[in-house]
């Protein structure tokens, strides 16, 4: 059987190139720098060696070098199998210093054997004549080689530095997708405290009168407050209705945003406006709306539920303002259009206003409503890439909440899994 000495520092190459040469049945040999491959080729010598050029200990040019000036292993096939980062002037090296073949990494498995059968071919027809015995010129070859190893080192150099570049963007990647993960993960984690909170609630009280109408019901007595228990119950129903029905409108606020195309902003106003005509007719409410608006790229039907939300809420909020108005517009004067929703009515002290988006979260305790409304609001306006947020003087004195949109043309990567 043919026997093979392969020299590479790298495991993952020896494994991958032992692998190949077993597979097609030499006998394989392997070191990890040119000089235990020296030292195991004297003992026993191989019938051809593949070597790497850049190792530790002692590097492939200098194998080569002492391989042909060794009368034991002179007349023995080299073939120098290196990486990509090569000159023309490397291989002309390694031809001057006595190797028979220079492989460039990676080359195809059967490409590879071919060039080793050719080789192990033409020893044989040589019959036992020495390939040479290493150059003559000693000093010319010791200044080729510096210069050589030199320009060889450098590229592995820049190698490894552009290498090192990559895998600390990667790790800085990484360290932001944890830090991502973790606020997730305490946004759940509040998520859920606050949801259990808010159902346990109206199912206690479910659960309390229940068991009075049972115990009523038990006992034969003919309470006059029965009708009372049971409309408590009912409105603890309503309200896990909603709370259930608002919640599933969240998790569908940023996963259910069709993919964003030009529309006339003003036209989506209109609809909103629309759905709200009565209920402003009847509570008095006056509402303006800016006669002109630029174009956006949207989801119309998401849109329409933030102006919803964010009228409703108007509304709900107006206080016992005489004179309540809503004006919905859009400010040009800035790097990009941005629309808002006004109202004069009890507003927010400014201490309040980066809460107001959370879960749950209502300034108000006698308002109706669960509180899930704007936080509807934000996850819609981020999933088409914008942003959302609230002003108000202080109380009394309304409030303003104001959004971006990418305009009508621009490419959107829009997060639809938020």
């Amino acid at each position: 059987m043919t026997r093979i000495l392969i020299a590479d520092d790298i495991a993952t190459n020896l494994y991958l190139l032992e692998s190949v040469l077993k597979g097609n049945g030499f006998e394989v040999t392997a070191a990890k720098n040119g000089r235990d491959a020296l030292e195991i080729a004297k003992k026993s010598p191989p019938d051809l060696i593949i070597t790497d050029i850049l190792m530790p200990v002692m590097d492939g040019f200098e194998l080569c070098r002492l391989w042909r000036s060794d009368e034991q292993l002179k007349n023995i096939p080299f073939v120098v199998y290196t990486a990509t980062y090569t000159d023309p002037k490397d291989e002309q090296f390694a031809r001057k210093l006595g190797a028979d073949r220079f492989l460039i990494k990676p080359l195809k498995p059967d490409l590879l054997i071919q060039e080793i059968r050719a080789v192990l071919e033409e020893a044989k027809e040589k019959d036992g004549v020495a390939k040479g015995t290493g150059p003559e010129d000693a000093a010319g070859i010791l200044q080729e080689y510096n210069e050589v190893l030199f320009r060889k080192l450098e590229k592995k150099v820049m190698q490894l530095e552009a290498e090192i570049i990559e895998r600390k963007a990667a790790q800085q990647q990484r360290e932001a997708m944890i830090k991502e993960l973790e606020q997730k993960n305490a946004e759940l984690a509040r998520f859920t405290y606050t949801v259990s909170h808010e159902l346990r609630t109206p199912l206690i009280t479910i659960q309390g009168f229940a068991g009075l109408i049972e115990e009523e019901m038990v006992n034969g007595e003919k309470n006059p407050e029965l009708k009372t228990h049971v409309r408590r119950i009912s409105s603890a129903v309503d309200t896990l209705d909603t709370l259930l029905s608002d919640l599933l409108k969240l998790s569908r606020a940023g996963k259910s945003i069709n993919t964003p195309k030009p529309v006339d902003f003003g036209s989506i106003v209109e609809e909103a406006v629309d759905l709200y005509s009565s209920v402003l007719s009847r509570h008095g409410i006056r509402i303006d709306v800016d006669p002109d608006f630029p174009p956006v790229n949207a989801d119309p039907a998401r849109i329409r539920e933030v102006l919803v939300n964010l009228i409703e809420n108007a509304i709900k909020y107006r206080g016992d303002r005489p004179n309540p108005v809503i004006r919905i517009g859009v400010d040009v004067g800035g790097d990009e259009p941005v629309f808002f929703v006004a109202d004069n009515g009890i507003g927010i002290d400014p201490r309040y206003l980066a809460r107001i988006f959370n879960l749950f979260e209502k300034l108000d305790g006698k308002t109706e409503g669960t509180g899930i409304g704007l936080a509807i609001v934000q996850r819609i306006i981020e999933a088409h890439g914008g942003r959302v947020w609230a002003e108000s003087e202080g109380e009394g004195k309304g409030t303003t909440f104001r959004f971006t949109l990418p305009p009508a043309g621009t490419s959107t990567d829009s997060n639809n899994n938020a």
